[in-house]
């Protein structure tokens, strides 16, 4: 009997492990064609759904201009058989395009038993002199609480025990007056914005842009980090939350002779906290950040020289 109740037990708790994973499937994955050319009137795949959960289903397909609200294509399948790759078009559309280089971003939509599955796409349209457009489809990509931090050297490269993520901070000479723009940098990977350092007399104020922000941007700012530390030798923590609360804040005047004790070489460090897409906004897609740029190792270099 011990033997029976054993092996009962055993395989309830094989059952019990199966039913995550089976409630963990997506009832409906997607798939996006990265490249395609269209030519006036044509319509080609763009995307492939596959069916997970049910034997078959119904699915009806729209695909909207978010840019106008207009819906540009839109059908519905019947009798979709589970785990068969089924393609959805994408048809030419030029709607207030010009004859150069735009973009415009489409919301596929696929609704499956009651519940709607959706993905934002960005179309990436060229056409010169009546030739055929080149349109290329990129998938709108997200990235949740990243951190940003302006331009500069890195800690982990100055002194690897100190953080093995990679925060930049700024060295500045604040003898010099009016305004230092700098690339406000997120995940490492996307220019997102411009950070401004003011000095206006004997007052020092920080502010910075999400690009777009006014116009619809998609970047969000979840915290906040601003600080400046005297000289390298005084860095013995990034971490804000180790840190604890700063004396200083964007948009706030900061005195030199008083706040920063005179110091005019200071090292400014931000560490915002960001949740951001790769387009700024529905039309303007961010830079890539890429650190080894002659230009970028110079002003890398230059602000090396002004540390203490």
């Amino acid at each position: 009997m011990k033997k029976i109740a054993l092996l009962a037990l055993i395989l309830g708790l094989a059952l019990c492990a199966c039913v995550p994973a089976l409630a963990a499937t997506k009832p409906l994955t997607i798939a996006v064609e990265k490249e395609i050319t269209l030519t006036e009137g044509e319509s080609k795949d763009l995307l492939t759904t596959t069916i997970n959960s049910t034997e078959s289903g119904k699915v009806r397909y729209t695909l909207t201009d978010m840019v106008t609200g207009k819906v540009v294509y839109k059908e519905t399948r019947k009798n979709l058989k589970a785990g068969k790759d089924v393609a959805w078009p994408l048809p030419y559309y030029d709607k207030g395009m010009s004859n150069q280089k735009s973009v415009k971003r489409l919301q596929a939509a696929f609704k499956m038993d009651g519940k709607t599955y959706t993905l934002n796409l960005y179309y990436n349209y060229s056409r010169k002199n009546g030739q055929a457009a080149q349109i290329t489809v990129e998938k709108d990509t997200w990235y949740s609480n990243n951190t940003a931090c302006s331009f500069g050297p890195q800690f982990r490269v100055v002194q690897p025990k100190l953080t093995d993520k990679w925060y930049m901070f700024t060295p500045i000479d604040l003898t010099q007056q009016g305004v230092q723009e700098f690339e406000y940098v997120a995940s490492n990977m996307y220019v997102i914005g411009k950070v401004y350092v003011t000095v206006y007399g004997d007052v020092v104020t920080v502010s910075y842009e999400n690009f777009y922000e006014k116009e619809a941007g998609q970047t969000k700012t979840l915290t906040e980090y601003l600080y400046f530390f005297h000289d390298f030798a005084s860095v013995d923590q990034v971490e804000p939350e180790k840190r604890g609360p700063s004396d200083f804040a964007f948009d706030r005047p900061i005195r030199i002779s008083e706040d920063l004790e005179g110091d005019t070489n200071v090292l400014m460090f931000i560490r915002n906290e960001v949740t951001y897409s790769t387009y700024a906004n529905a039309t303007h897609k961010l830079t890539r950040f890429w650190p080894n740029l002659d230009e970028r190792k110079a002003l890398r270099e230059s602000m090396l020289a002004l540390m203490d």
